[in-house]
């Protein structure tokens, strides 16, 4: 739970593409499959979640040997870490902290003028 809400307060970049599909899977595998299914959940449960445990770890190690250890992490330097997707979140109103309407200035109301 505290991984989905740290996720969750950056919330620019961790769109819901990031947790829709967990929702979905977590979903059909602990409600539906273990309810029409279960002695076939309960035999394979464990081995799908240490296959899918192992397939992230996996990928980090290759994903690492690819992309970082080959050039000390220069690789993608001009190409990759320079592509649009992973500056946009930076152009925004709110990574900027501007307004959409200018602020009152001295001498201007802001509100209602009577409760």
């Amino acid at each position: 739970m505290p991984v989905i809400i740290t996720g969750t307060s950056m919330l620019p970049p961790a769109t819901a593409l990031n947790y829709v599909p967990w929702v979905f899977v977590g979903f059909i595998f602990q409600y539906f499959i273990r309810k029409r299914y279960f002695t076939w959940w309960a035999k394979y449960n464990y081995v799908l979640s240490a296959a899918l445990d192992s397939g992230v770890a996996l990928a980090v190690i290759v994903i690492f040997f690819c992309l970082q250890y080959p050039m000390n992490g220069h690789i993608g330097r001009n190409t990759i870490a320079k592509w649009w997707g992973n500056r946009v979140h930076l152009e925004t109103a709110d990574a900027k902290g501007t307004t959409m309407y200018p602020l009152p200035q001295n001498g201007e109301f802001f509100g209602p003028r009577t409760w």
